[in-house]
């Protein structure tokens, strides 16, 4: 009789598969049983379901083979064999109503199971082809729109089609299966992919915080863990505020913002993320304006946001206004952009205490691998502003990216030492990006 506790698992002759055969995972095996007059199947399923074996595309409640006379009369229930080898090992409350329901417990019968391809999810028939020595080869992976996308480590690489189809296989919404060739792209932050299995069909829709985005996968940034912090940030902001996004990609901020009734002004140096932006905002039927800009992150500071800045601050509006950032990698090194932003005669007319009042709040997203976080953020954002950050900024925690690789945002209000700075440091050192 097998080890009742490998019985379960898809055979060993499948490791090292580097290319997929259904056929080799079939496996026969022996489970135990009982048979149940089929009058009392429905109470007593009840009762000993903790018992019951669960398998995919496999009964836990069997009809009986053809040739046996209680075919008819008995149903056949099948117990997982790491939790019941003998009698003994059911509970108590099951003995006793097995016991109520006259059923002989004491007489388990072992029965031949056939099991194969159907019966093991995804992460059980990866894991029964990949070395015993590669741990943890496939953490994991994202599902955008009809998109699978991984991020394979080195070691797994020539097991890569193998896992693509099984992904295929087993998860019905997905037609496409990709990994991660590289880092992202330093200029328009798209991931340089490979077609791992399915249809080499890039362009999707991902559904988020009941917006839509369309957009092509394999040519703009999108990530599919960051839904919780886009309505984080948004719900932050009132209607009626202003949103400056210097970073929108295809529009999670953006979008979500101008439906709750916020005024936003976006922006990204991406052509194909400026495109699917544009096209978002018809296929969320924004009615509102919602104006958009294709040009490099810094150049929409100093241009854009500080023209509109000068004409609110000029009229006085009393809307809060808020400055996203969400572009991690590089996002700290825009900061510099704020400093010397406004000069005394652009806003020779407003007093300093209006101006202090009505700056925007800034919130700049980051990576850090420091085992200080929080210290690291504020020591990088003050060398990059050349002054210290207001005391009440705010940094926190987003979310964990890689082992020792924390997401932050930082959050600080715009000051008038900052903003009315005398510019010292040439263009030329000045990060260019979106």
């Amino acid at each position: 009789m097998s080890d009742p506790s490998d019985i379960l698992n898809p055979p060993l002759s499948t490791k090292g598969m580097k290319v997929l055969d259904k056929a080799a995972f079939k496996k026969q095996c022996r489970l135990p049983g009982l048979k149940i007059p089929v009058r009392n199947v429905g109470k007593l399923n009840k009762k000993m379901k903790q018992s019951m074996v669960k398998i995919p595309k496999l009964k836990s409640i069997a009809e009986i083979a053809e040739n046996d006379p209680q075919n008819k009369s008995h149903k056949l229930f099948l117990f997982d064999p790491a939790k019941i080898k003998s009698y003994d090992d059911f509970s108590n409350e099951e003995q006793q109503a097995l016991t109520e329901f006259e059923i002989d417990f004491k007489n388990i019968e072992w029965f031949d199971i056939e099991l194969g391809y159907e019966n093991w999810s995804a992460a059980e028939l990866t894991r029964a082809v990949l070395p015993d020595h590669i741990e943890d080869g496939v953490t994991g992976f994202s599902i955008v729109g009809h998109i699978a996308h991984l991020n394979l480590k080195d070691e797994v690489l020539e097991y890569k089609h193998v896992i693509g189809e099984i992904l295929l296989d087993k998860n019905s919404s997905i037609r496409t299966v990709v990994n991660k060739l590289n880092v992202i792209d330093n200029t328009f932050r798209n991931f340089q992919m490979e077609l791992l299995a399915g249809e080499q069909d890039f362009i999707t829709t991902a559904r988020e915080n009941s917006c839509a985005f369309e957009f092509d996968f394999s040519k703009v940034y999108w990530n599919s863990r960051l839904g919780s912090e886009h309505k984080r940030l948004v719900d932050m902001i009132n209607k009626g505020d202003v949103l400056y996004d210097v970073f929108a990609g295809v529009g999670p901020f953006s979008i979500l913002a101008t439906k709750k009734g916020i005024e936003v002004i976006a922006n990204d140096l991406n052509p194909e993320s400026f495109k699917s932006l544009v096209k978002n905002i018809k296929l969320n039927k924004i009615k509102t304006e919602l104006k958009t800009f294709n040009m490099d992150g810094r150049e929409f500071i100093t241009t854009v946001i500080k023209e509109d800045l000068i004409k609110r601050l000029t009229d006085d509006v009393q809307n809060d206004l808020h400055i996203s950032m969400n572009l991690p990698a590089l996002a700290l090194e825009f900061l510099d952009a704020y400093k010397s932003l406004l000069s005394i005669s652009d806003i020779s007319a407003i007093s300093m205490e209006t101006i202090e009042k009505r700056l925007p709040s800034v919130h700049c997203y980051c990576f850090t691998k420091s085992v200080e976080p929080e210290k690291d953020v504020r020591e990088r954002a003050e060398s990059i502003l050349g002054m210290a950050l207001p005391k009440d900024h705010v940094i926190r925690y987003v979310r964990n990216v890689a082992p020792n690789k924390e997401m932050m945002c930082l959050t600080f209000k715009l000051f008038p030492d900052l903003v009315l700075a005398s510019a010292s440091e040439p263009d030329s050192k000045k990060q260019k990006l979106s």
